[in-house]
């Protein structure tokens, strides 16, 4: 951890980041997960939700990708694989500096053209627990209303403070099902325009916050948007 790091967690502020890695696949065309994690390590996060972790050597990715980014990120690493087996699998992640003391894979409605899941994480950090819910929703439209439904079902279902983020494949913010869903029962919203990353127009990438949560700053990191079709979502949220 950084100096600058360790000074903000010392603080109660917590970085985190929703970034989906296009399976390491840049604006080159090249296939580097490395390249791609190691600028995830120099946005110097706290939790990291990573979607598209892809070892699916077919599609010209390269296998082991869960591996690879967990040995490379360190810290403690939850997985969710939802298509392929072992070295060939493709899902999406969730990173903390600080250990899971709950963690549960919860697979989503829907799922017509893949399928889909949510990593509900409870992390016990130096200011108290924090509930994490990490997730990557589906293309169809009404496979996500009924996803959104049930991730507002699963947020109400606890009263732990609640963070949601991901990559939400909804192109619409106020009018979209997915903001429906959420936002009344989690207002604090961190969306900027983050697809696709050369010039982005749409806001699929969000964190939404319970009320009680500070989510202070949001930005886009634009340093690394040569690095995957969506860019990374950075926020600063104060416990």
């Amino acid at each position: 951890m950084s100096p600058d790091g360790a000074g903000r967690e010392e603080g109660g502020t917590l970085r985190l980041v929703t970034w989906n890695l296009h399976g390491g696949v840049g604006a080159d065309r090249r296939c580097d997960l490395e390249r791609a994690l190691r600028a995830l390590q120099g946005f110097d996060p706290t939790v990291a939700a990573l979607q598209e972790v892809d070892g699916r050597t077919h599609l010209g990715r390269r296998s082991h990708a869960f591996e690879r980014a967990r040995d490379l990120l360190g810290g403690h690493f939850a997985e969710a694989r939802l298509t392929g087996r072992g070295a060939t699998a493709y899902g999406h992640a969730l990173w903390s500096r600080w250990p899971f003391a709950r963690l549960d894979i919860l697979r989503l409605p829907g799922g017509r053209i893949e399928p889909r899941a949510a990593i509900d994480a409870l992390v016990e950090t130096p200011f108290g627990p924090l509930r994490l819910i990490a997730t990557h929703l589906g293309l169809v439209p009404a496979d996500r209303r009924r996803q959104a439904g049930f991730l507002a079902e699963l947020v109400a279902a606890r009263a732990e403070p609640t963070v949601v983020l991901g990559d939400f494949n909804d192109w619409r913010l106020d009018r979209g099902a997915v903001h429906r869903a959420l936002a009344p029962i989690l207002p604090r919203v961190a969306a900027p325009k983050t697809w696709p990353a050369r010039r982005p127009f749409v806001r699929m990438d969000r964190i939404y916050a319970a009320a009680a949560l500070g989510l202070e700053a949001s930005r886009t990191a634009d340093e690394a948007a040569g690095l995957s079709d969506h860019r990374a979502l950075v926020a600063e949220l104060r416990l």
